[in-house]
């Protein structure tokens, strides 16, 4: 990712008292936080007029059908037009503008797919969105239906705004409003590439905020993009701070200072984030089992499952050796709180290849069990025939694959080449998880989605049973989280 701006003023508008803002030590994504008036919006609407180019501003309210309307397509193609439309903090057409765009990207890039040297690849938008929206499979195409959005659970097209929730026509326009500017912009050779994003949050569940985090590291990362982004959501800072780490810093914005130098999430800030955005207390509040997880890979798959609603947790991301101190800290919470309860609140997953601490009073575990995994480590889920099938490969079809193409692996071939002599249980795939995904699945879609999407369409059987282990499967599978 690039950072273009590690400073800048911003006119200020006469309407929030004349002058310029001052903004200083911006990172990768920076985030505006502060009261209804503080006047987040009107900043990032100045700092998008203040460039002229390489800048896009996405309003809050996000309205109109997801149809397709060919006189939206010049407009979306030229930047002095696109920015014309978005003046104000609503669009009134603003869906049917981006399902335009669509076509404006094939316009100005061609519908070349594969191994093309064309930058913007569609396989790669495509890919991109289908790891924001779990339960859908996106498809872009030239012609006067320029997508088919298919619900994977019913099979379902999807054709009107109606047939979708509002979280979910927020994230695929929102996504496919990212996805296609940064891909005209690195089709164009665009320098600076800044996203003014406001209040991405609206109408979407905090466990959908996460997984917009997630994208939007991704996508910066890919594209090399800089996020500057206006929210009141604790839940979604929360998952900045998850996903970023120190790349992500935050501006508290009121109504009389001029001066901000936007300050880096620490160790102590993202644990404090972690409680305001809601997950220790909106698990014991609705019955769901708390859930520590050691990190963001673990974190994306298990913060999945329950949007199939057949379990519900509330997943706490931990980075590795933090999720002892997180369950002490929460031992010591909860305890506090309340008399310790016939079963656990919630459990502390480890990998399978630590050693899981047996309860003892220098570790309590009254209300948060450590609890391990029955394979090596989440990756080796990815490796169950359970999982294979989804994907339509046996693990002989699989091991095929893989060996067909050992020379991709690159240090790894020789153990890519190896893999017939494989025990998927145990075997060490950490630094190729990335490379398998690609080789197996045919889509690209992100491994973790596809690990997911098996742990939440029903309670585990056979092999991923056996991977994941009965204590595990018994804690979150029956009664009365489930």
């Amino acid at each position: 990712m690039t950072i273009y701006f590690k400073e800048h003023r911003v006119p200020r508008a006469f309407l929030a008292g004349g002058g310029d803002w001052s903004l200083s030590n911006l990172r990768d994504v920076t985030v505006l936080v502060g009261k209804n008036g503080s006047g987040k919006s009107v900043l990032l609407r100045s700092w998008r007029d203040s460039i002229q180019d390489g800048v896009h501003y996405v309003a809050p309210e996000r309205t109109g059908e997801m149809d397709f309307q060919p006189n939206y397509i010049s407009e979306e193609m030229d930047y002095g037009r696109r920015r014309a439309s978005s003046g104000r903090n609503f669009v009134q057409d603003y869906r049917r503008r981006i399902i335009g765009r669509i076509q404006s990207y094939f316009m100005i890039r061609g519908n070349a797919r594969g191994n093309q040297p064309a930058p913007g690849n569609p396989d790669e938008i495509e890919a991109l969105l289908s790891s924001l929206l779990a339960d859908f499979d996106v498809r872009l195409r030239t012609g006067p239906v320029p997508y088919s959005l298919i619900r994977t659970q019913t099979n379902e097209e999807i054709s009107r705004i109606d047939q979708l929730s509002s979280g979910e026509a927020q994230l695929f326009t929102i996504g496919l409003d990212l996805l296609t500017i940064a891909a005209i912009w690195e089709i164009e050779q665009r320098s600076p590439r800044i996203v003014l994003l406001d209040e991405p949050d609206a109408h979407i569940h905090p466990d959908l905020q996460a997984r917009f985090a997630d994208f939007v590291f991704r996508i910066a990362d890919r594209f090399d993009l800089q996020f500057v982004i206006a929210t009141h959501s604790t839940s979604l800072l929360s998952a900045f701070a998850q996903f970023g780490g120190a790349r992500t810093a935050v501006v508290y914005l009121d109504r009389l200072k001029k001066e901000y130098a936007a300050v880096p999430f620490s160790a102590v800030m993202k644990e404090i984030a972690s409680c305001l955005g809601g997950h220790v207390l909106m698990g014991p509040l609705f019955g769901a089992p708390l859930l520590l997880v050691e990190g963001d890979d673990d974190y994306r798959i298990w913060s999945l499952v329950p949007r199939y609603h057949l379990i519900n947790v509330a997943v706490i991301p931990c980075n590795g050796e933090e999720i002892r101190k997180y369950q002490l800290a929460l031992e010591r919470i909860l305890s506090s709180l309340s008399d310790p309860k016939t079963r656990p609140v919630g459990y502390a997953l480890l990998d399978g290849d630590k050693t899981v601490p047996m309860p003892s009073p220098d570790n309590q575990q009254q209300f948060i069990r450590f609890i391990g995994l029955g394979c090596r480590e989440s990756e080796n889920l990815y490796l169950t025939d359970e999982v294979l099938a989804s994907l339509g490969l046996t693990w002989e079809s699989a091991l095929a694959k893989i060996t067909a193409a050992a020379d991709s692996f690159g240090q790894s071939a020789a153990r890519a080449r190896e893999a017939p002599s494989w025990d998927r249980r145990t075997v060490d795939i950490k630094d190729m998880i990335g490379q398998l995904g690609t080789v197996l699945d045919a889509k690209d879609v992100l491994w973790t989605t596809r690990v997911g999407a098996a742990l939440g369409k029903g309670r585990p059987t056979g092999q991923l049973e056996a991977f994941l282990g009965a204590k595990l499967v018994e804690a979150l599978w029956s009664l009365p989280f489930s």
